[in-house]
């Protein structure tokens, strides 16, 4: 009888739909692919279209620079460094989802760097020295330069009239796709000697819809609307019954099976007031009137129940008439109470047939008994407060521990200094001093461990001041110094022009990571080569500031080393940075940190 509601026409049409539903999205998929595989092409700044970009110099006063005294064509002149931004906007009503850039060079100059994509140099089109090379100019090894380039702390690739660039933009640094009616800024920095002219240039572009943009969406939608709601209407008398009866028996059988989780289980009916008992209290324990309403009964059992610390939050919890508005958009709530009898209980009421944004008219009861769970958590609670505070305690230890120990030997070290001012065999101060550096090293390592316990304490800070950048350098040549006197290592430094004088930071963290980086590397080798590098670059009145410390031949296998490389890790991090370290058999190891200091010249 049921089936007999359906017409038969409902069933042509459901069948009937489809078909043309799939015939639309073939030729929207048609339209939408000529349309996405077309190739757009623009020169120059012209604001009149849609689709343009605009290059030209940044126009701030950190955007030209000069780099003087520079050798140009066997003469020194001050060369003019320019920051050259490019200006990318979109505003059609469609997204572009990529686009490449070409700039013909009209005038002898240089290109420094360019973000945040890569750049196709073609150098000396049309000579015999013509080259090709794509870089990333930001992330870039000189070794893997092929084109003729000039090197003074920056990258300098000379260009000339007649050559031409490439820019293809990052994804993953969003330049592509770009919005409809959006904007995107590129920039480069190029170097030059006159004028610098970058009017000549195009762009490369194609657009792209989605399926939902195309001109047959909407009425595939509705026509998949419409074949939906024949599909319902067809099966809509045969599934109410169904339905109706699966829910009744998934309630029956979701009720029946939280009776192993909870001791007292009640259906409330917050719109007739009244409650049925799912699974029945223990008589002894839990006694409620029948003959009164549900909000009475709960009233009554726990005014019977509830220990006096807890009876004003149990009765407030269970009272049925503020229920709905606690409830609000929850599916349930809970609360916790001492009951005179089974010690820690929770109760919780939980949503019957719950629909977002409507009241609740029934609501399930539960009481369960969680005394050994809060005693298990206060049990746990108690065994890590103790533990912790036996590593506090162990960490003190080492602490003092440390510095009872350093005192002494600091002393030792200036008594043998003592005996090697005074005494005139040779080879005795030489023992003497032998067993000094022995002493410093020993002395060292447990200042770490000091300042290892300070970090785990979380008892460090970083401290700001002015400081001068040539400090640092000083303080590690002055380190290494005595090794390079007694010809045991060679010591090489390498520390890029155009960083600033005065800085406004954490000068001594600074010093005591590279200091101890320093002895990480020293202690790695017997002999051999040992670089000290340092380059910046400056943003929004920062300095950007890379550290390295490099041996030729080393391998980091002694415990002392890993403890150091934690402790600089540790300090690193408090100041927003974190050691890096890259190791090469052949090469030896590299360890490395960034940081931002604030420039105060």
């Amino acid at each position: 009888m049921k089936r007999d509601f359906t017409p038969q026409f409902f069933k042509r049409i459901i069948i009937v739909c489809p078909i043309i539903i799939i015939l639309m999205c073939i030729v929207q998929m048609i339209y939408l692919k000529h349309f996405n595989s077309r190739e757009y092409v623009i020169k120059g700044a012209d604001s009149a279209s849609e689709v343009y970009m605009d290059i030209d110099n940044r126009g701030d006063s950190t955007s030209v620079w000069l780099k003087r005294d520079f050798l140009f064509k066997g003469k020194k002149v001050d060369l003019t460094g320019e920051t050259v931004d490019g200006v990318f906007y979109n505003d059609s009503d469609d997204l572009i989802d990529n686009w490449f850039m070409r700039i013909n060079i009209n005038g002898d100059c240089y290109v420094n760097n360019a973000w945040c994509g890569l750049v196709e140099v073609h150098q000396f089109v049309g000579t015999e020295n013509e080259a090709v090379q794509t870089l990333d100019l930001r992330n870039y090894s000189l070794d893997d330069v092929k084109l003729k380039y000039e090197y003074d702390g920056d990258l300098l690739i000379p260009l000339q009239k007649g050559d031409f660039i490439y820019y293809y933009p990052s994804q993953k640094d969003n330049e592509i796709p770009i919005n409809k009616k959006s904007q995107l800024t590129m920039g480069m920095i190029f170097y030059h000697v006159g004028e610098l002219d970058l009017s000549d240039y195009e762009i490369n572009y194609t657009f792209y819809r989605y399926f939902t943009q195309g001109k047959l969406f909407y009425p595939i939608l509705l026509l998949l609307i419409f074949w939906v709601i024949h599909i319902m209407m067809y099966y809509f008398t045969l599934k109410i019954y169904e339905d109706a009866q699966r829910e009744l028996e998934l309630k029956k059988s979701g009720i029946s099976s939280m009776s192993d989780m909870y001791n007292t289980i009640y259906i409330v009916d917050l719109v007739k007031n009244e409650i049925v008992s799912v699974v029945a209290e223990e008589v002894s324990e839990l006694k409620r009137p029948e003959n009164i309403g549900a909000d009475e009964q709960l009233k009554n059992l726990f005014e019977i129940d509830s220990t006096e610390a807890f009876k004003d939050l149990v009765l407030e919890f269970c009272d049925l008439s503020t229920l709905r508005d606690r409830m609000g958009d929850s599916n349930n709530i809970a609360c916790e109470y001492i009951s005179k009898k089974r010690g820690w209980c929770r109760i919780r009421f939980f949503a019957m047939d719950y629909v977002e944004g409507r009241p609740v008219d029934n609501v399930i009861f539960t009481l369960q008994v969680i005394d050994n769970e809060k005693k298990e958590v206060e049990e746990i609670t108690h065994k890590v407060a103790r533990i912790e505070t036996e590593r506090k305690e162990l960490n003190l230890f080492f602490r003092l521990a440390s510095n009872e120990i350093i005192s002494p030997l600091n002393e030792v070290m200036k008594i043998n200094q003592s005996v090697i001012d005074e005494h005139e065999d040779d080879s005795v101060g030489e023992r003497i001093r032998k067993s000094n550096v022995e002493t410093g090293r020993v002395s060292e390592l447990l200042r770490d461990v000091v300042e290892y316990a300070s970090l785990e304490s979380s008892e460090l800070s970083v401290k700001k001041s002015e400081y001068l950048f040539r400090d640092i350098v000083d303080d590690i040549d002055n380190e290494i110094k005595p090794l390079v006197e007694q010809g045991r290592i060679t010591y090489t430094k390498n520390i890029s022009q155009g960083i600033s004088e005065r800085l406004y930071g954490d000068k001594q963290y600074i010093v005591r990571c590279l200091r101890t980086l320093l002895r990480c590397r020293l202690d790695s080798i017997d002999s051999g080569e040992v670089t000290f590098s340092a380059f910046s670059k400056k943003h929004d009145g920062m300095e950007h500031l890379l550290f390295s410390l490099k041996d030729n031949g080393s391998k980091d296998t002694l415990e002392s080393i890993k403890l150091r490389y934690r402790l600089v890790d540790g300090i690193l991090k408090l100041m927003g940075s974190e050691l890096h370290s890259i190791s090469d058999e052949e090469n030896g190891i590299e360890n490395y940190f960034e940081i931002e200091q604030e420039v105060r010249e």
